[in-house]
């Protein structure tokens, strides 16, 4: 349960299979929201163990983070990663 004070999405987007994937799925929107990244524009689907990654992120560097993140996270089974890199949305 997201605590009433925190104004972060729990989820902006995507979809989680059965429990284990919607429990996994909202680790790793913690896990990321919490790694100082912005991951506004990301999107997470997991099935199975099975994480595809969607949307768009500053720098080539911030989309590797983000995959290693979800990948050093406990019950990831594979990563697929679809997130551009779209450097006009850091407001440079």
């Amino acid at each position: 349960m997201q605590d009433p004070s925190d104004t972060r999405p729990a989820n902006p987007r995507g979809t989680a299979a059965t429990a284990a994937d919607v429990e996994l799925q909202a680790a790793l929107c913690a896990r990321l929201w919490d790694s100082g990244l912005d991951v506004s524009e990301i999107a997470l689907n997991v099935a199975d163990g099975c994480v595809t990654i969607e949307g768009a992120i500053g720098t080539l560097a911030d989309r590797e983070a983000v995959e290693a993140r979800i990948r050093a996270a406990g019950g990831v089974r594979e990563v697929v990663n679809h997130v551009s890199v779209a450097p006009d949305r850091t407001g440079g």
